[in-house]
């Protein structure tokens, strides 16, 4: 089964609510610049690592990752993403009425990349160090819905106006 569906990672949510002692840059701050995207193919399978949004251990897997020139494996840092050496600086907000958004501050924009068949990404907290679950925890998987190939040309992920993910915390 292809990837179809995007989605938020339960494990680093869960850990950071309840407070887990988490060590590296940041800890489990989803905010920082130094987060990774990853670029990934259609060749993952819904339900199985990478892509499988409720598992115990949520490190990122270079499984099926799609790099090449102008994307190096392992992703490229948020704050290095955006065109003009401006950095793409993850925020949390208030959004709709009792939700918390998630958004960038500037579209992810990456010149002079050539890829192939890129189908979604992965955004992950590349400077966790410990615990084991939470190393390199993935936050978000976003499908595209369709393959993006580029020849030296941009590569680019604009958000919707309402965010990358938001979650609705009312009863």
């Amino acid at each position: 089964m292809a990837w179809t569906n995007s989605g938020i990672y339960l494990t680093p949510v869960m850990e950071m609510l309840k407070d887990t002692a988490i060590t590296g840059t940041g800890g489990g701050n989803f905010t920082l610049a130094t987060a990774k995207i990853a670029l990934h193919s259609n060749s993952l399978t819904q339900g199985t690592a990478p892509i499988n949004y409720s598992a115990t251990t949520a490190t990122w897997a270079n499984t099926n990752e799609v790099s090449g020139t102008g994307w190096a494996a392992g992703g490229v840092l948020l704050s290095a993403a955006a065109a003009g050496s401006t950095s793409v600086v993850p925020t949390l907000t208030e959004g709709t009425t009792g939700s918390i958004r998630y958004n960038f501050t500037n579209a992810v924009s990456v010149a002079s990349t050539t890829l192939t068949a890129v189908r979604g990404c992965i955004i992950y907290l590349d400077s966790i160090t410990a615990p084991a679950a939470l190393i390199d925890a993935m936050t978000v998987g976003i499908t595209f819905g369709a393959d993006y190939s580029t020849t030296n040309g941009t590569f680019g992920l604009t958000p919707s106006g309402t965010g990358l993910w938001e979650i609705d915390v009312t009863p």
